[in-house]
Parts: structure tokens; C-alpha cells; sequence
């Protein structure tokens, strides 16, 4: 499990087909192993290979389909989060690191307090799972819902958040990779099925 409070991001320094390798911003102060797990935006991906300086991970065809990875390139950032011991905090809300959907980055604006709003269009197959001042993850950062229309949400992100993740990177038409809130999710699987 993972808290959705990202604190770092990583940079991609190659591409081979499956195989992502990116650089090692843990420099194994933490102990990065092959096997750990690593959620990559918000993908989680076994450790592979590992350096000091790099460690990589294999993509299966799934993931590649699923999330925004077939989009990014070299020198494209990551945001990571390692996988939570029991002993950590949740800061945050109840994700399980697995994305699902992909969504379009439909307008971003800069307001005076230097907050960024992002506007993601959705599909709508997913209204049911969208609440105003709910929480969603987008590209692993766990957001508020600040607003809902038809066919897009937006979230506001604060200027350390923007320095820290890959979100201020973000581009009309971009890509992103959604996780919804997974209580939210349990209980609209049980009202449709009721």
C-alpha cells in the first residue's frame, strides 16, 4: 500500500522496449533492492536491475496499455513512491497502487497565490466514482476534487507540491494516470450491486 503523499521524482534515463531505467534518487540510503517495490506514477513496478546511480524495472504489456507510460520519453519524470511499512504513517486517503484510467490534461491555470489548477477530462463511464472534495490520485499525488463539471474535474496544487512532483511539468493534452478513492470505489460496487 502507498499514501499518495509523493516526495520525490525520478528521472527517466532509458527506454529499452519493457524495460524502464531511471535514475536512483534513493542512492540506497534506503536499502532499494531487487524485488522492492516502487510505484512510478503511480504504477507500482518491481526493482529489476540497481546501481547507486540507476535502477530499472520491467513494464509488461498490461501496464504499458493501461497507463500513461507508452507516452513518456527519456529525460520525462516519475513521480515514486516506495511501497509503506506497517509502522508508517497514511497521511493521506486508501490507495492500492494500481491505476485506473488514463485521462487528458484538458487546461491548466496559475492563479495569484501561485496554486496551479489542473483540469483532467473523464470519461463518462467513471461520474459514479467522481465527489466533489473527494479525493483522487493523479500521477500518484493524492488530490481534493475542487470541482466537477460534465466531462472534467480539477484539482488545485500547492507551489511545494509543484517543485517536488512531475505535475508542474504538465501540458494541455498531456496524459495522466488516475487512481480513484478505493473506499469510494467499495461502496459504489456495492450500491450497483444492491
Amino acid at each position: 500500500m502507498f499514501s499518495g503523499i509523493i516526495k520525490d521524482k525520478t528521472k527517466i534515463l532509458w527506454i529499452n522496449k519493457w524495460v524502464f531505467t531511471v535514475e536512483n534518487i534513493f542512492n540506497n540510503d534506503n536499502n532499494l533492492k531487487i524485488w522492492d517495490s516502487v510505484a512510478h506514477d503511480w504504477a507500482c513496478m518491481t526493482i529489476t536491475e540497481i546501481s547507486n546511480e540507476k535502477y530499472s524495472f520491467f513494464v509488461m504489456e498490461e501496464s504499458i496499455n493501461k497507463t500513461n507510460f507508452s507516452h513518456k520519453k527519456i529525460w520525462d519524470y516519475f513521480n515514486i513512491e516506495w511501497s509503506l511499512k506497517l509502522s508508517d504513517s497514511l497521511d493521506w486517503h486508501f490507495v492500492t497502487w494500481h491505476v485506473d484510467t488514463t485521462w487528458i490534461i484538458k487546461k491548466l491555470d496559475t492563479k495569484n497565490d501561485a496554486s496551479k489548477i489542473i483540469h483532467v477530462a473523464f470519461d463518462e463511464k467513471h461520474v459514479n466514482l467522481i465527489i466533489n472534495k473527494w479525493s483522487i490520485t493523479i500521477n500518484g499525488v493524492s488530490l481534493t476534487i475542487v470541482d466537477d463539471w460534465k466531462d472534467f474535474l480539477s484539482v488545485s496544487i500547492i507551489p511545494l507540491t509543484q517543485e517536488i512532483t512531475n505535475l508542474w511539468l504538465l501540458k494541455t493534452w498531456d496524459i495522466v494516470n488516475l487512481e480513484f478513492d478505493m473506499i469510494w470505489k467499495y461502496i459504489n460496487k456495492i450500491h450497483s450491486n444492491s
